[in-house]
């Protein structure tokens, strides 16, 4: 049994440095200053990350309206709203209900989904109580996003604004406490929530297709190229708010998964949020997010949606990355395209070692996407997304892995990991990111691997360490093994 990898150094009680044990992807960390203390010292490396991760740009808030008034009337609300409102009205008399909202399918990041509702009876004053709280939270949400799709739309035309920077997290406190207090509100409706901010969407693109010309700005001129001039900024308008809306509506609903449990994702509910942000995952065109940041920043929400529903249904989830793997033919340039793509969004989901049924299927699932890597020749950017990707799957692993290292088919993925890895760490051009895979490959291996293998790549690293190009990350490999080396897989002639 491999030595456990937290613990005490010989003779003192103060803990190990560990470089991998606050490795994350889903909570970028900031960057410590060297020297900054003591811990920072002892553990340089880790906040490992295969890409550094991208800070966004300070700015004020956008204006932004206070909490809606108490007792909106139901007038002022849209018909599919007003349903949702209805469905939880009828369960406080103990009526069951079931409805279907279709949400719209736009072109680009559309969201569409059939989610049924269904409650249990309830006491009349607890009811009453919920129904309350998640009107007027409704009301405060779609408020709030209103005036952030008002002001956006209000920049100029002939630029793409930075979402990120008016939207994201840490842009807008209040706006931010909005979605924490949606996110706590659906542990007791998950249905409810997700329903309503699914209605929020569909009813924004529907008006937003149903402004006038005038709604832009200018009168419209009777000439032909001012008419199309007006028309093209009518579209860049509708563009526009498709993406904020569908922005807002990602963060909205990854605030929701964060607070969810399995109890919460049981069933139909579960199944259909995973189809509805999957299916974005699946149908994106690449060339779309070449063109668009704002496109690229709304597909890694997607992926962080995933990741988080993957922490709840890790089996169901990679399993439709692995069937999607499967059914998209190796044989183009577009292909490549679409499976780096697809590899983009699989690097938030996150390989479980505890309990064994959560090792088990996390060893199943690395195990297929080693044979897909094995299988992957002739081109380099598909060979490198692949690399890039089973890093930051191994990494964390790397921080708590100890006996379950022994799982047959665990043993089998990193056997056929490091082979390729070694493969290419050998050629130049695959340095950057081979060296990473065979280091991570090495730091879950059994202890008799660990010490058959580990000096052959310690000396492809010395090697390049005269290279300023590879030397980061031949120095990150090195330390990462003599760490596992010096306290996990210690040699019994070891000082």
């Amino acid at each position: 049994m491999a030595a456990p990898l937290h613990g005490t150094n010989e003779g003192t009680n103060e803990p190990r440095p560990n470089p991998f044990g606050n490795y994350s992807l889903l909570e970028a960390q900031q960057p410590k200053a060297v020297g900054s203390s003591a811990a920072a010292r002892d553990s340089p490396f880790a906040n490992y990350s295969f890409k550094e991760a991208q800070q966004n740009d300070a700015c004020p808030s956008p204006t932004s309206t206070g909490a809606a008034n108490e007792g909106v009337p139901e007038a002022h609300m849209d018909a599919d709203t007003r349903t949702v409102f209805v469905q939880a009205a009828d369960s406080v008399s103990g009526g069951s209900m079931h409805s279907r909202l279709e949400s719209d399918t736009h072109q680009h990041y559309g969201m569409g989904a059939e989610m049924g509702s269904s409650y249990s009876q309830q006491s009349g004053v607890a009811m009453s109580i919920e129904q309350y709280a998640i009107r007027t939270l409704y009301e405060e949400f779609r408020d709030r996003a209103a005036a952030k799709i008002e002001t956006i739309v209000e920049l100029r035309l002939d630029r793409e604004p930075n979402l990120a920077k008016h939207l994201g997290h840490g842009a807008d406190a209040t706006f931010d406490r909005t979605l924490e207090k949606l996110g706590m509100l659906a542990r007791r409706r998950p249905r409810v929530i997700i329903e309503l901010l699914l209605v929020w969407r569909k009813t924004t693109i529907d008006a937003a297709d149903e402004d006038p010309l005038e709604s832009i700005g200018g009168a419209h001129d009777p000439q032909q190229h001012q008419a199309a001039a007006l028309s093209r900024a009518h579209y860049i308008v509708r563009e526009r708010k498709s993406l904020v809306s569908v922005y807002i509506l990602c963060r909205a609903l990854d605030a929701v998964v964060a607070q969810l449990d399995a109890s919460h994702l049981e069933g139909d509910l579960g199944d259909r949020l995973e189809e509805l942000v999957f299916g974005q995952v699946k149908q994106v065109n690449p060339a779309n997010l070449r063109r668009s940041q704002n496109r690229r920043e709304i597909q890694d929400l997607y992926a962080r949606m995933i990741g988080r529903i993957s922490g709840i249904r890790f089996s169901s989830m990679s399993d439709r990355f692995i069937a999607e793997l499967e059914r998209i033919p190796m044989v183009s340039s577009s292909s490549d395209e679409r499976i780096v793509e697809l590899l983009h969004n699989m690097r938030f989901i996150r390989l479980r070692v505890y309990p064994i049924d959560a090792l088990e299927e996390s060893a199943a699932f690395l195990l297929s996407c080693a044979k897909f890597y094995s299988r992957t020749s002739g081109s380099l950017r598909l060979k490198h997304a692949w690399a890039s990707l089973l890093t930051e799957l191994l990494m964390p692993m790397a921080a708590v892995v100890d006996a379950e290292v022994n799982l047959p088919e665990l043993v089998q993925a990193i056997d056929i990991i490091y082979a390729k890895a070694m493969k290419m760490a050998a050629k130049v051009r695959h340095v950057t990111v081979a060296f990473p895979l065979a280091a991570a490959t090495l730091c879950v291996s059994r202890r008799d691997i660990f010490h058959q293998r580990w000096l052959s790549l310690l000396e492809y690293c010395i090697q390049r360490l005269k290279d300023k190009q590879f030397r980061r990350v031949s120095m990150d490999a090195i330390l990462r093994m003599l760490w596992v080396y010096l306290f996990r897989y210690p040699e019994s002639t070891a000082v």
